[in-house]
């Protein structure tokens, strides 16, 4: 196994696991009215944008399925938009984009997250998916950049390719 495949299973379990803990545990303390953020998106989007986008889809994927297992949802409900979303930023990789630039490519992944996933979640529920994108991932999506922000700021030299 190459080098990079284990620093990024070793990056997986040490970020991927205690955010699936946080956000079942911390992230509800956290929450304003409905909005809350989502850190598992969070450590998808990071290790997407620094081991690129096969990797990243297998963390959205891996991470969704465990955060459906643990909070309920139906199996597959978060694995899906987290996966498409790490492939997405993973496309990224390689090409240097820093700085706000990158940044405001974080939020629109973000949005296409929540638009995905509240679709899913409004043909479930049979919902009106205008009031779920405006009402929900629009605030959602704000909640979740400002919570990458300040983990990466924390995580940066462990997601940084120098």
């Amino acid at each position: 196994m190459k080098q990079e495949t284990k620093y990024f299973l070793v990056l997986l379990l040490f970020f991927g696991l205690p955010a699936i803990l946080a956000q079942a545990l911390i992230v509800p303390l956290l929450r304003i009215h409905i909005w809350q953020p989502d850190v598992v998106l969070c450590i998808v989007l990071l290790l997407s944008k620094r081991f690129g986008g096969i990797r990243g889809s297998t963390a959205g994927f891996v991470l969704g399925l465990l955060q459906d297992a643990l909070t309920g949802m139906p199996i597959g409900m978060s694995a899906f938009p987290k996966s498409l979303v790490g492939y997405l930023t993973g496309k990224f990789h390689g090409q240097h984009i820093k700085g706000l630039f990158m940044d405001l490519w974080f939020v629109l992944f973000i949005l296409i997250h929540g638009i995905i996933f509240y679709s899913l979640l409004g043909i479930k529920a049979e919902l009106n998916l205008s009031d779920m994108i405006i009402t929900r991932a629009l605030p959602n999506a704000i909640y979740t950049m400002v919570s990458l922000l300040i983990m990466n700021l924390f995580l940066k030299k462990y997601l940084s390719e120098e």
